[in-house]
């Protein structure tokens, strides 16, 4: 039987997912945010999966730390010609950047979020189950 909650963290799992997938293929982010949007979509996907929870989680948290390290370095590296071939430095590309490498941390935090809760559940269904037996090995006594 499926848990309320488990289903619930797993529909905010796929939402969580298809806005990453979303803001990779239509928003307006220069280079490296889209790639950021998909591997924590790949993480999200996969924290959705009791087996796999480990490496999602851990595959979001990285995303997370490394797009927060990213969100300022275009304006470092846009006020010095030698880097602008690094980064796109024309227009509102590194606000662009800013917001998009915000925008993956918080998608990547809620999602962690989400895979500790479904965590939790599972752990409770196993406790659940665990106890269930022993009662059953009681009566059967």
């Amino acid at each position: 039987m499926v848990s309320r909650t488990s289903t619930e963290t797993t529909v905010g799992q796929v939402v969580v997912g298809a806005l990453m997938l979303g803001c990779a293929a239509a928003g307006p982010f220069p280079s490296p945010i889209p790639l950021l949007f998909v591997i924590g979509a790949v993480g999200t996907a996969n924290a959705a999966f009791d087996l796999m929870r480990t490496f999602g989680s851990a595959l979001l948290g990285g995303v997370a730390a490394s797009s927060i390290g990213l969100a300022a370095v275009p304006f470092a590296a846009c006020s010095d010609d030698r880097f602008a071939e690094v980064f796109t430095c024309t227009g509102d590309a590194p606000t662009w950047h800013m917001t998009g490498a915000v925008l993956v941390a918080g998608l990547s935090g809620a999602s962690l979020v989400l895979a500790r809760i479904a965590g939790a559940g599972s752990v409770e269904r196993r406790l659940d189950r665990i106890q269930q037996d022993l009662n059953a090995l009681r009566r059967g006594r």
